[in-house]
């Protein structure tokens, strides 16, 4: 499958999977337990997101053309570990750690679309634990737990060390003779599957658990978030994205609209809505096959979009449950229509 010999999956995937749990975890712990924010909350959080999620598409047209996708992971690590000796200067620990967040995201996601198989599956596992991270992260940050404050760059700094020694897919370039999408196609389908996941990122940060104080549904919950992008990618290789995709969302839509004050109809609405996420990447991937590192980018751009009303505070339009069921009903209605326009393009390919 990879002209290098010595490369597994497993080591590969596992590792990125877990230091992209640090990374996130580390994000967290600066942003809510280190820096002091105070009356900058708002501007913080905003530039913090900006960056570290806007800036993933040029990193990733970068390594497309001439970054090495390992080496701007573990610079990625680097500057998150760098991040923490400005612990007293706001601006550039937020700069610094979120730049590093967003090399080593999408260095570790451009490497992982090059695998040759089950792509959604190993999509799935390398983003999936960084809700977990953020949980442990935010928890760590308000906890009467004492932890150095170089706790995590030490560990940043050992992952980043694993991450030079493991070996990693073959990253094949795009060839100035391959087939290219004609442009205003693919521009019209990748905006489409935006939408979704822009909405996919509102929702999730609007749609009130009132349970979520019970530390145990609250750990639940994040578990059903984990599992369901792991699970998401699994069913995605194996039944197809339409019928994965969808299906997991007309599920969520009646469970997350009018039933998440059920702590286990909440969950398993959130479990199942999370299926779209190795959906919209996979399906951006296949529309430029050839741009591993912007079809990951062009994914957190629309996610930063999605949660700029809830960073602004300004989604408190979503207290009303058929505005959340509307929402949900129409990025379903548009996913399906762009995945439809998605096949019946490979088809004129073919």
């Amino acid at each position: 499958m990879h002209p290098n010999n010595h490369f597994k999956v497993t080591p590969f995937i596992s590792l990125y999977a877990i230091t992209h749990l640090v990374v996130d975890a580390s994000c967290a712990y600066m942003l809510l337990g280190v820096l002091e924010l105070n009356d900058n909350a708002i501007l913080g959080m905003l530039t913090y997101n900006a960056v570290a999620f806007m800036l993933q598409a040029p990193f990733g047209l970068l390594i497309d053309k001439i970054l090495n996708p390992k080496l701007a992971a573990m610079v990625g690590l680097t500057f998150v570990a760098i991040s923490f000796l400005f612990w007293n200067n706001l601006f550039a620990a937020l700069i610094i750690i979120s730049v590093g967040n967003a090399l080593y995201h999408v260095g570790g996601g451009s490497l992982v679309l090059s695998l040759e198989d089950k792509k959604a599956t190993f999509s799935g596992i390398y983003v999936a634990p960084g809700a977990i991270g953020l949980a442990i992260g935010s928890f760590l940050s308000i906890s009467r737990l004492s932890i150095h404050l170089f706790t995590f760059p030490i560990i940043l700094l050992f992952l980043g060390g694993f991450i030079y020694f493991v070996n990693a897919p073959e990253f094949i370039r795009e060839k100035e003779n391959s087939v290219k999408i004609h442009s205003s196609y693919g521009i019209f389908l990748i905006v489409l599957i935006m939408i979704p996941i822009a909405v996919r990122s509102l929702i999730g940060l609007s749609v009130d658990f009132p349970w979520k104080q019970n530390h145990f549904l609250l750990y639940t919950l994040i578990a059903a978030l984990f599992f369901g992008k792991i699970v998401g990618g699994i069913l995605a290789d194996k039944y197809g994205l339409i019928k994965t995709g969808i299906v997991g969302l007309l599920i969520s839509i009646p469970l997350l609209s009018f039933y998440s004050f059920i702590p286990i109809l909440g969950i398993i609405g959130a479990f199942t809505f999370n299926f779209t996420m190795p959906v919209t990447l996979i399906a951006i991937s296949n529309i430029l096959p050839q741009k591993k590192g912007l079809s990951f980018g062009l994914t957190t751009v629309a996610i930063f979009i999605g949660s700029l009303p809830a960073i602004l505070g300004n989604n408190t339009w979503f207290e009303n449950d058929f505005t959340i069921f509307a929402f949900i009903l129409l990025s379903t209605i548009i996913l399906y229509l762009a995945l439809i326009f998605l096949g019946k393009l490979k088809m004129l390919k073919a």
